[in-house]
C-alpha cells in the first residue's frame, strides 16, 4: 500500500488510539476476539483504521460504559445474533433514564443537607429573625404525645418508613407544635411530626401557607428551646405580632454533629400583625 494513499483515510493502530483517547492494547483485544477489527491488514501484518470505524468504537465504548459486557456486545452486534439489537438498546436506554432519576434525586438529597449545614454554620443561639417564605406542602405523622416516649418512638418509625417508600432518600423530618399551645406556655405539646413535601409528588397531609415567619435557632439539647419559645413570645409581644398556625422545628446538622451541645435546632413559625 502507498504511503500517501494511506494518509488520506486510514491510520496506524497508535494514531486511532490516540485519536480516540483508548489504549492500543485494547484496539489489538479487540481485534483478537472478533469485536472491532481494522479495516486494512497489509502484506506486513500492520494494521490500519478507517476515520469512520470511530463511530463503530464510539458505540462500544458507550455500551460497555452502560454495563454490557464484550461478549454481549459482540453477540447483539453480530447480524445474526437472534436477539434484537434494537430491543437490547430501549432497555439499555431505560436503565440509563433510572440512574439519571437516581443521581437527580441523591443531588437533591445533598443539596438539602448542604443549605441546612450552611443555614447552621450562619445561625447564633437565641437570633430571632424575620422572613418570608413560599407556601410549602407538608407531610404528617399520625399523631404524637410529645412525650417521646415509646408511643412516639413508634409512630416515627412507621413516618420514616413512609417518607422512606415516597421519596427514596429524603431529608430528616422535625416536628410541630400548634401557637395556641405556645401561647399557653406548653412547650412540649408536640402534635404530630412533619417533613417537607415535593411537586412531584402528589401524597401530602396540608399546605405551610406562604406568608411572614419568624425564624430561631437553638443551640444544644431539647432542653433548652424552652428559653426560645419564651424569646419568641417576647419578641412578637414587643413587635405587636401574633403567633399564628405551627412552629416548625428542624434539626440542621445530625450529619455532623459530635456532641450534643453542638446539635442546632431551626424553629420556624408563622405570624400576623395586631396593628
Amino acid at each position: 500500500m502507498a504511503d500517501e494513499k494511506r494518509k488520506k483515510y486510514l491510520y496506524s493502530t497508535g494514531e486511532f488510539a490516540k485519536q480516540n483517547n483508548i489504549n492500543k492494547r485494547t484496539l489489538h483485544y479487540y481485534n483478537d476476539i472478533g469485536l472491532f477489527r481494522p479495516e486494512v491488514t497489509d502484506e506486513n501484518g500492520y494494521h490500519y483504521y478507517s476515520c469512520f470505524q470511530t463511530i463503530q468504537l464510539e458505540l462500544i465504548l458507550i455500551l460497555r460504559k452502560i454495563g454490557l459486557s464484550l461478549e454481549d456486545i459482540k453477540a447483539y452486534t453480530d447480524p445474526s445474533s437472534e436477539t434484537s439489537f434494537t430491543e437490547v438498546m430501549h432497555e439499555k436506554k431505560k436503565l440509563i433514564d433510572r440512574s439519571i432519576e437516581q443521581l437527580l434525586e441523591a443531588k437533591s438529597f445533598l443539596q438539602q443537607k448542604l443549605d441546612k449545614l450552611e443555614l447552621g454554620l450562619s445561625a447564633v443561639h437565641g437570633k430571632i429573625e424575620r422572613i418570608t417564605l413560599p407556601a410549602a406542602r407538608i407531610l404528617l405523622s399520625a399523631p404524637i404525645s410529645g412525650t417521646y416516649e415509646e408511643a412516639d418512638f413508634s409512630v416515627a418509625a412507621d413516618f420514616s418508613l413512609r417518607l422512606k417508600q415516597l421519596f427514596g432518600l429524603y431529608d430528616n423530618f422535625g416536628s410541630r407544635i400548634s401557637t395556641e399551645q405556645l401561647t399557653l406556655g406548653n412547650f412540649d405539646r408536640y402534635d404530630a411530626f412533619f417533613a417537607y413535601g415535593r411537586e412531584d409528588v402528589a401524597e401530602y397531609e396540608t399546605i405551610r401557607p406562604a406568608g411572614t415567619y419568624l425564624r430561631a435557632f437553638c443551640f444544644g439539647g431539647w432542653e433548652r428551646l424552652r428559653e426560645i419559645y419564651e424569646s419568641i413570645l417576647s419578641y412578637a409581644d414587643r413587635h405587636q405580632l401574633a403567633l399564628t398556625g405551627y412552629a416548625y422545628e428542624e434539626g440542621l446538622n445530625e450529619m455532623s454533629l459530635k456532641k450534643e451541645e453542638d446539635y442546632i435546632t431551626m424553629i420556624t413559625v408563622g405570624i400576623r400583625s395586631l396593628q
